[in-house]
């Protein structure tokens, strides 16, 4: 499988907050009513991710005696190689998924029962059940963007280049070269992170400052999923009884199963791209 990641450069963003906006343009997702507020790391707006807002600009603020300093940092979906919300997810086969392509993480949204499943168990809080859809809602990827030709809406707005995407070799491989670069124009504490969290993550990031500043994880751990998988269990036994329909993958059984679950995924991509073909298509054009 040919993987593909996000490169996300701290040291070149402004925070203009143009990949908010890509996003939710591209997405569909409705603007959200927010409120000014003022905390430590705080600024940003909206405040958090949320089911109809999947990426951020996080505003870090650092005093040092007069001195004050702004480090920003985007937070989207970290599409981990070792991801605790496939694990977690009980539906059969997965709603919550892997493109079997490009290697980002989705939720099929023809197979999510809104389980929380996946919002419990994400280290870093990015999955968020709508109640309204009673479904689990985050970044994509933009699978149908790529599938098509075209960069992620972040990255294809992003006017300083901050936010990259290709092959995950290649990204990993600029973000160490940038380290490189930003250390020898004296950012000493300039670092590379996601290349060993959770298996290695496909959003690579390139921070000018400690890691401390942004509010990451230095070690983030999938944890004792257990209980959270067996309540999701509990919560999707009680779906399938109330809308009637037997565990697919036992109905399908052995190969079959695998056959039925391919099908499924490819049709929830078919029909997501399909949706977009004609926005495409003038994008590509113009």
């Amino acid at each position: 499988m040919a993987e593909n990641a996000f490169y996300y450069d701290g040291s070149l963003c402004i925070a203009c907050r143009s990949c908010q906006v890509a996003c939710k343009q591209w997405n569909y997702l409705p603007g959200e009513k927010t409120q000014f507020f003022a905390a430590a790391g705080g600024y940003q707006n909206p405040s958090d991710l949320s089911p109809i807002t999947w990426t951020i600009i996080k505003f870090h603020e650092e005093v040092s005696g007069d001195k004050v300093d702004w480090f920003f940092r985007r937070h989207h979906c970290f599409h981990c190689t070792d991801a605790a919300c496939i694990e977690a997810c009980p539906v059969e086969p997965k709603a919550m998924t892997r493109h079997p392509e490009f290697g980002t993480v989705f939720v099929n949204q023809e197979l999510c029962i809104g389980c929380g499943a996946c919002e419990a168990a994400c280290p870093y809080g990015v999955p968020h059940i709508s109640e309204e859809l009673e479904k689990s809602r985050k970044c994509t990827g933009c699978f149908d963007r790529v599938a098509n030709g075209m960069l992620p809406a972040c990255a294809k707005t992003c006017p300083t280049h901050a936010i990259r995407y290709g092959s995950k070799k290649d990204m990993y491989a600029l973000a160490k070269s940038r380290v490189k670069d930003l250390k020898k124009q004296g950012f000493k504490d300039a670092h590379v992170y996601g290349t060993k969290q959770l298996g290695g993550l496909h959003s690579i990031y390139v921070l000018p400052a400690k890691l401390s500043v942004y509010g990451l994880p230095e070690n983030p751990e999938m944890g004792d999923l257990g209980p959270i998988i067996r309540e999701a269990q509990e919560k999707y036994a009680a779906w399938q009884r109330e809308h009637g329909r037997p565990n697919l993958a036992s109905a399908a059984g052995g190969p079959a199963a695998a056959t039925l679950a391919a099908g499924l995924v490819a049709a929830g991509l078919k029909k997501l791209t399909d949706r977009k073909n004609a926005n495409a298509q003038t994008e590509k054009e113009s």
